[in-house]
């Protein structure tokens, strides 16, 4: 049976929780307003708590959970042969990818400025969360949770690129080029220490943190054109 605890001293009474639990486990205490777990028998393991709290502060614990078929990567191409259908990267030209990136390039600059007017100082927090929320909606890379399996499949998805792989016990990234690259330039901020920077690398933190099971801290120690990422358990 899963289970739930919340850690009080981090909730910060944000009613996300209660409001979104499809069983009703918790319920908000009068005066404070702040969560407790009120029925932990009914806990599903759908992690939609752990999710969303924007402090961190659940944890769900000894809950499977399953894969579903269409989000492993080698049934996507068992698929895609079974429908007969190009997939829609195939059919994009030069000038898809220009006016794909302009319009990312305006959204992300939007963003930056959106999220430090409403969030402050705790955007990084922000950046892992939402690593670890894109590793419940992207295609699965791998069939066991292992940190090189993991990898494998990133620097296959992601090879135009990226690179991962392994230095010992560090997971490495490199960039090359950098995605953001000319996104932060063109916003006259410096490679590596611009807010995007730090978004990007808390995302791949959390994104990879949420596929092994295994939280991590990272170091930049090289920004420009080409980036290298280096991330460790913490």
């Amino acid at each position: 049976m899963a289970t739930v605890r919340i850690e009080e001293p981090g909730c910060r009474g944000c009613t996300l929780c209660a409001d979104l639990c499809p069983v009703a486990v918790f319920a908000l205490r009068e005066g404070d307003g702040i969560a407790t777990v009120v029925h932990a028998e009914r806990c599903i393991g759908c992690l939609s708590c752990a999710y969303a709290c924007p402090s961190g502060c659940i944890e769900v614990g000894d809950y499977l959970q399953l894969r579903p078929f269409h989000r492993i990567e080698g049934h996507a191409a068992l698929m895609r042969r079974f429908l007969q259908e190009q997939p829609l990267a195939d059919a994009l030209t030069p000038a898809d990818l220009e006016e794909a990136w302009s319009d990312v390039a305006a959204r992300l600059r939007a963003l930056a400025g959106t999220v430090t007017e409403t969030i402050g100082s705790g955007y990084r927090a922000i950046g892992r969360r939402a690593g670890a929320m894109a590793a419940a909606h992207l295609p699965e890379m791998y069939e066991e949770a292992g940190l090189e399996q993991v990898l494998g499949g990133l620097r296959e998805r992601f090879s135009y690129g990226f690179d991962f792989h392994l230095e010992g016990e560090a997971a490495v990234l490199d960039f090359r080029p950098c995605s953001l690259c000319k996104v932060v330039q063109s916003t006259g901020e410096t490679v590596g220490q611009a807010l995007l920077c730090h978004l990007f690398h808390e995302y791949w933190a959390g994104l990879l943190s949420a596929f092994v099971g295994t939280k991590y801290r990272y170091e930049v120690p090289v920004a420009g054109e080409s980036c290298r990422m280096e991330l460790r358990p913490a």
